[in-house]
């Protein structure tokens, strides 16, 4: 197989594009302006958290859901970039560009959140709390939006046929990977958060990062490409090839066996604040995440009534994603539901249900990540940089 610049007639359709930029750009202002009227009205109570422990909520779900996706597509984008492997070349571009999108809607979450964003964008980085990960964490994020703006400057926008040069690729590739493990270090190291705690959750990030960042590449690509009916591999409609089902199939199993691995764990612990554990399998949400989360896109990738159906793979990324989100829910809710310092005055689990507001940050969120990831589609459409596998 040879690498080709794509003519302009096998370019993304440009009218599914714009609708997607379109509906980006409304979803930010009517979404956004909502959170910031309630912010400025309420303050941080726009927001349901609990001042006996449970601080990180909805906004931040979001956040370190963004994150993770932008991570794993920049590891996929390397399987190009520094490992050379020309079945993951066609998608390479698009995965960095999607990256670069989800990473706007992270930020954007992680400031709605913050009440002072600004300053805590001026200060984190230079208060040198070497032991605090959330310092490395913010560290780790600015060098990789440095490598991927050089990468941006150098390889996407030139448009060039061979792969990027080194050094950039594989700063980009080394930082996505410490930013998924510091991420997961963030709760993975807090002892006195027990459904947190262990070395497995920087794996589990790992793990969750790859497969988020596969998914939102499936279901985007679709969008842009797939709306006219062609089939993977015809016409203008992206090809992602057995490598990447397989790489989907393997990356939901082991996400599937981390969780189920977890919640044996927990339901026979008898750790104080393990029973969090307990309560979640009495949710019915947290059943749907896992046993549909897992079964459906195994089934749709794997059965040979349904594998080669060109309906397959987007359906199972949609699953993927929302399993992927309600999974990040009930990890980052679930391991505040115990109170910090538990007593008579707090004996139950804390309950949290998401505000209007909250909610809102989610949208926020996803239309942001839209509307860059369209308007740099339209932008390496208008500079014919785009490129493919002929």
């Amino acid at each position: 197989m040879s690498t080709a610049v794509l003519t302009r007639s096998s370019l993304p359709p440009i009218s599914w594009t714009l609708v997607l930029l379109v509906l980006g750009l409304v979803g930010s202002v009517v979404a956004g302006g909502y959170v910031i009227s309630q912010l400025q009205a309420h303050g941080h109570a726009a927001f349901h958290g609990d001042s006996r422990g449970l601080f990180w909520t909805l906004p931040i779900v979001t956040y370190d859901y963004f994150v993770l996706a932008t991570t794993g597509l920049v590891m996929i984008a390397s399987l190009w970039t520094v490992f050379g492997l020309s079945a993951f070349a066609p998608i390479a571009r698009r995965s960095l560009a999607l990256a670069v999108a989800s990473l706007g809607g992270a930020v954007v979450a992680l400031f709605m959140e913050l009440g002072y964003p600004v300053r805590a964008l001026l200060l984190i980085p230079f208060s040198f709390t070497w032991s605090a990960p959330l310092f490395w964490k913010v560290w780790g994020i600015i060098i990789l939006s440095a490598a991927l703006v050089v990468l941006f400057l150098t390889w996407i926008f030139p448009g060039k046929d061979e792969r990027p040069a080194l050094p950039a690729a594989l700063v980009a590739f080394g930082a996505a990977i410490f930013v998924a493990v510091v991420a997961g270090g963030v709760y993975g190291w807090m002892s006195m958060r027990p459904v947190w705690y262990g070395g497995h959750t920087s794996i589990a990030f790992l793990v969750e990062g790859l497969l988020t960042g596969s998914a939102l590449l499936v279901l985007f690509s679709w969008i842009i490409y797939g709306f006219r009916g062609e089939q993977a591999g015809r016409g203008d409609t992206p090809a992602f090839g057995e490598p990447f089902r397989l790489l989907l199939v393997v990356l939901v199993a082991a996400h599937g066996i981390l969780q189920l691995s977890r919640l044996v764990s927990g339901l026979y612990s008898n750790l104080d604040g393990m029973e969090v554990w307990h309560h979640l399998w009495g949710e019915p949400l947290f059943h749907a995440e896992l046993w549909l989360g897992l079964g459906v896109p195994l089934a749709l990738l794997l059965l040979p009534q349904t594998r080669h159906e060109a309906y397959a793979l987007p359906l199972a990324a949609a699953v993927v994603l929302l399993a992927a989100f309600l999974s990040r829910y009930h990890f980052v809710i679930g391991g505040q539901m115990v109170p910090l310092f538990k007593g008579s005055w707090a004996p139950d689990l804390l309950h949290y249900t998401p505000s209007l507001a909250e909610y809102a940050v989610l949208v926020t969120s996803v239309s942001v990540m839209a509307a860059i990831f369209a308007a740099l589609q339209l932008l390496l459409r208008s500079s014919g940089s785009l490129s493919a596998q002929s």
